[in-house]
């Protein structure tokens, strides 16, 4: 750890664990946004195709459900990925609404990308070595705890 990062750990306030945690997850935003400019797909693409690869056609509406957006984002967001050959666009029958799946390309660029990103992440756990399983046991219990607590103060 070099002294910018040491620092941004203990800032003032470190003996706070609250900030000493906002500071770690700092790192880890940095770390992963510098991973995801090497990709190439967007975060947006590599939604969809996460949701899609599965191999159940969605609609529209069903993509804006699942993904907690707003229709109007996920259709910009849908109609880019099809022009660019991510997904696929079928009708059952002649008047009912449109299903996108994610095409052969689509899904082919989505696990290359999904590999380099899990690959930082596997190697990060190995590192933990036998510590591993008790650190994703605890990062869940964080997480749903963090969830609850977030949820519990957005209005119904």
């Amino acid at each position: 750890m070099d002294a910018r990062q040491r620092r941004s750990v203990s800032a003032p306030g470190a003996g706070d664990d609250a900030r000493r945690l906002a500071g770690l997850f700092e790192r880890l935003d940095q770390a992963r946004r510098s991973l995801r400019q090497r990709a190439t797909l967007g975060t947006a693409d590599m939604r969809l195709l996460w949701l899609l690869t599965d191999g159940e056609p969605r609609t529209l509406r069903q993509i804006s459900e699942e993904l907690h957006l707003e229709q109007s984002t996920v259709n910009r967001q849908v109609n880019a990925a099809a022009q660019a050959g991510l997904l696929t666009r079928s009708r059952a029958g002649s008047s009912g609404p449109f299903r996108f799946s994610a095409s052969a390309g689509g899904a082919r660029e989505f696990e290359l990308n999904l590999d380099e990103t899990l690959s930082a992440y596997r190697a990060a756990l190995g590192g933990l070595g036998a510590e591993q399983d008790r650190f994703l046991s605890l990062m869940a219990d964080y997480v749903q705890a963090y969830v609850e607590h977030a949820q519990g103060d957005l209005p119904s």
